[in-house]
């Protein structure tokens, strides 16, 4: 090429990125084991939901796991980087549903879609380590997993509050209610619907992940570690029996200040709990209504909201009485929104002198400190 015509020739991006995206897919740069005595690393990307293309937030997150895939080949691994879909995610069966299509066809299609994306960054994933999280080849995975918790008995079943969608007939995640209490599936207003669920015992083994987060301290960020305990949430306490008049079990409290038994004056059920529906139904009728009526309003709240300290404290009394085991004094039994059904036993002892929620309470509706 001549100097007028170096001067004149313009830089085309688009054809000299074609070219060696074609150079490098036929010489295979990514596929794992091509070091096969190399050491070995694993760089996990998350999976991508492929309920449309590809937008920044994704050139921004690959990129960076990129970055490391390549940091280490450069060092002289053998990187295996694979790449996958989220494929059974709620946004992609979301997208089908509005738009009225079979959610196989609009995942797949959005899958080659961001296929063709990804190559255009250029990212370095092993290809043919390719997982598509809705193929059977993949989920059948995901069900000898579960087999194996249920068979050593960590996978179990009761009855729980839900958010439901009364048009869509779905359950809802928390953050899939809006925040005046709408579903951002149908618009429709989320009820609470007591339906059987699937649960894990994680708590079976929480000591031991409380309890080894200490080996991480000095390698971990302290504000990560700190962050896992609280998540855990472990509470070191006792279960102290309550009898309840005309109730036939005893009640079961837990509390972390066994020491200020002395100091309870009143009990609070969860409305939510299967104890509140009890102790209700063997109350007056105008109790029972009161209770329908309060746990309805109950359930148009968040468990996050039902937490706020500083909310105005809700509840109404049950009419029933129990007996505080220590100086036999008796407790009128409330049930208010602050204590949550799937804490401890779905009851407290109120002790107002040590508790401020419990104050906040007492001094609301004029019960004894």
């Amino acid at each position: 090429m001549s100097t007028a015509e170096q001067e004149t020739a313009t830089y085309d991006p688009h054809a000299a990125e074609q070219r060696w995206r074609e150079v490098w897919e036929r010489l295979d740069l990514d596929r794992t084991g091509r070091r096969a005595r190399a050491p070995k690393t694993y760089v996990l990307d998350m999976f991508p939901y492929p309920s449309g293309d590809l937008h920044m937030g994704h050139a921004e997150a690959f990129s960076i796991g990129d970055v490391v895939a390549r940091y280490w080949k450069l060092r002289g691994h053998d990187v295996m980087h694979p790449i996958g879909w989220d494929s059974f995610g709620l946004p992609a069966e979301n997208a089908a549903i509005k738009r009225g299509t079979d959610p196989r066809e609009w995942t797949y299609a959005n899958i080659a879609q961001q296929k063709s994306s990804f190559k255009l960054y250029g990212n370095s994933f092993d290809w043919s380590r390719e997982l598509h999280t809705s193929d059977p080849e993949y989920y059948k995975w995901n069900q000898w997993l579960f087999l194996k918790l249920y068979e050593k008995g960590l996978a179990y079943r009761k009855d729980s509050w839900v958010n439901w969608d009364p048009i869509d007939q779905t359950v809802l995640a928390n953050e899939q209610v809006l925040p005046d209490g709408t579903s951002e599936r149908s618009g429709a207003t989320v009820v609470k619907k007591k339906l059987t669920q699937w649960y894990f015992k994680i708590t079976d083994y929480a000591d031991r992940l409380l309890d080894d987060l200490n080996q991480l301290e000095g390698t971990w960020p302290s504000k990560v570690i700190a962050m896992q305990r609280n998540w855990i949430g472990r509470s070191v306490g006792a279960d102290v029996d309550f009898v309840i008049e005309g109730h036939d079990e005893k009640v079961t409290v837990f509390t972390t200040r066994p020491d200020t038994l002395f100091g309870a004056t009143f009990m609070v059920v969860a409305p939510d709990s299967e104890l509140a529906a009890e102790l209700a139904a063997g109350s007056t009728p105008e109790v029972q209504k009161a209770f329908a009526d309060y746990l309805a309003d109950v359930q148009k709240s968040t468990e996050v909201e039902r937490q706020d300290a500083g909310r105005v404290k809700t509840g109404i009394p049950l009419e029933r009485w129990a007996i505080n085991p220590v100086n036999g004094d008796r407790m009128p039994v409330w049930t208010a929104d602050y204590v949550l059904a799937d804490y401890g036993h779905g009851a407290v002892m109120a002790v107002p002198a040590h508790d401020q929620r419990d104050l906040d309470f007492a001094l609301t509706f004029g019960l004894p400190v």
